[in-house]
């Protein structure tokens, strides 16, 4: 994924968690916020909860290829969120894929 369509500064982080209501889901929180760039950008956040170091790139590896996927659901100009929860580790990418396409067909309402 281009460094361009991700989100890298805390402030950023920040920024989203702050101003902006997440949807949860059972394994996930999605929060979708405006941008300043006219492209979306993805943040990921996994905490040490969930697994081991392999264990929580692999849920941000899944997250990456749901966005490369399905990126252009997306609302231009808007920066998508992802916070992973304890538990999303065991998941398969199907089942990544069909929980955070609920989860943000709920969040961009």
């Amino acid at each position: 994924m281009p460094k361009r369509r991700r989100i890298r500064k805390r402030r950023d982080f920040v920024r989203i968690q702050r101003g902006y209501r997440g949807r949860r889901s059972p394994h996930f929180v999605v929060i979708v916020a405006p941008g300043p760039l006219p492209e979306g950008r993805l943040g990921i956040t996994v905490s040490k909860r969930v697994g081991n170091a392999v264990q929580r790139n692999r849920v941000k590896r899944r997250v990456r290829e749901f966005f490369r996927l399905h990126g252009e659901k997306l609302q231009p100009a808007h920066d998508l969120l992802i916070i992973a929860r304890a538990g999303a580790e065991k998941l398969s990418f199907r089942d990544v894929e069909s929980e955070l396409a609920r989860a943000l067909a709920i969040a961009v309402e």
